[in-house]
């Protein structure tokens, strides 16, 4: 929630507010796992997930630089450690399983849960090359969802989704596979994402702003108004005016992306208006890590959507 507020307001998220709240909720997921009495390699194993969260905010030390190594960087090691020994623990305790029973959930918590937190380290490396190769172009959405990944690495972790919990619509116990949460949480997000658009068309064609076909440029991620009212900074300006070689207003026209300039969005706006314009097409800065907060919503009612289709 405050990354995503943080996010939305400032179009940042900075690293310390990952790292501020990391520390009580890795605590939580600890207790969480005494109260299982999960094994020393399941714990271990947290260690895993940490250190390749880590690699998001701190600088992966150097083991070239060996010397020079501070505590952050030591902390970071051990952590690696830490996490490495659970690993080889896990291979040689629950490596031989078989993967019916591991799916179908009818394994040991102690493996099953080891499979999981194997499964959720692999899954936070895909996010993160993801990110690197620019799939997902923005690093605070990737860090939420590795952070979700780390904090909620299997629905054990979590409560049931009301559907299951508060209604017979679907027996939980029916549910023979569910993916990451992270992934839930995504599938979710990328929902409302998508919808997002047919709700901005309606509302401009209730509010009549919708007038020519190349409105529709802009109208199914815009909104207009007056120039004279834009006081916010995270907004975008789509509109703009095509001059005459005298320089007057030719005609006006919709972008359908903001123009990379190094102009003030005030300058801007006195320049439109300067120009005859009285309103214009604007867009706020949407952060996708914003949708990842909503979707929590659907995520604790309906749960893993692939799972509700399969069953």
């Amino acid at each position: 929630m405050i990354a995503g507020y943080s996010d939305y307001s400032k179009l940042i998220v900075r690293d310390k507010i990952w790292i501020l709240w990391t520390l009580p909720a890795i605590l939580l997921l600890f207790f969480d796992f005494l109260i299982l009495e999960l094994s020393i390699w399941n714990i271990l194993m947290i260690s895993l997930l940490i250190s390749l969260a880590a690699s998001t905010v701190f600088e992966i030390p150097a083991l070239g630089k060996i010397k020079s190594i501070n505590l952050q960087d030591l902390s970071f090691l051990l952590i690696c450690l830490f996490g490495c020994v659970g690993l080889i623990g896990g291979l040689l305790n629950y490596i031989d399983v078989e993967y019916y029973s591991l799916i179908s959930g009818e394994e040991d918590i102690n493996t099953t849960i080891w499979w999981t937190l194997l499964f959720s380290s692999f899954l936070i490396i895909i996010f993160i090359i993801t990110y690197k190769i620019g799939i997902i172009q923005g690093g605070a959405d990737i860090k939420a969802l590795i952070w979700v990944t780390l904090l909620t690495p299997s629905w054990y972790f979590i409560p049931k989704p009301y559907i299951y919990s508060h209604t017979s619509i679907i027996d939980y116990d029916d549910i023979m596979f569910q993916i990451p949460p992270s992934l839930v949480l995504f599938l979710w997000a990328g929902s409302l994402f998508i919808i997002t658009p047919p709700i901005f068309i309606i509302r401009n064609i209730v509010k009549g702003d919708i007038k020519k076909l190349s409105d529709l440029k802009t109208a199914w991620h815009a909104t207009k108004m007056p120039l004279s009212e834009i006081k916010e900074d995270n907004i975008w300006l789509l509109s703009d005016v095509v001059l005459d070689k005298s320089g007057d207003t030719l005609n006006t026209v919709n972008l359908f992306m903001p123009q990379r300039d190094n102009q003030n969005l005030q300058d801007k706006i006195e320049y439109l208006m300067s120009k005859g314009l009285k309103s214009a097409w604007v867009t706020r800065k949407h952060p996708f890590v914003t949708y990842l907060f909503f979707a929590l919503i659907p995520m604790f009612i309906f749960g893993d959507p692939v799972a509700i289709v399969m069953s």
